[in-house]
């Protein structure tokens, strides 16, 4: 029997998520997945395999990818975290 690596429900909806947005992004910015994957030096069908949340990032691609995608560095958070509400100050009484 082959030994599957186990995969919580977490990892698997964070990929999702850093999927959708890099699509949303892709959309924005009206490139295809065959301009994003040639400019990122991968093909067209490992950014759909992004994009759907089937193979995870590494923070090699994702710096590619945000520098493909006009993401600021400040701004490459939003590819990593699942919510993006930012912090909130809260005021010293």
């Amino acid at each position: 029997m082959a030994n599957k690596k186990y995969k919580s429900t977490y990892e698997i909806n964070t990929k999702k998520i850093i999927g959708r947005k890099l699509k949303k992004r892709r959309g924005q910015l009206g490139l295809t997945q065959s301009q994003v994957g040639n400019a990122v030096n991968v093909t067209f069908q490992q950014i759909q395999k992004y994009e759907k949340g089937i193979n995870s990032l590494s923070g090699f691609m994702v710096k590619r990818i945000s520098h493909t995608l006009n993401i600021p560095k400040i701004k490459v958070g939003f590819l990593i975290y699942k919510y993006n509400w930012g912090f909130k100050n809260k005021e010293k009484k």
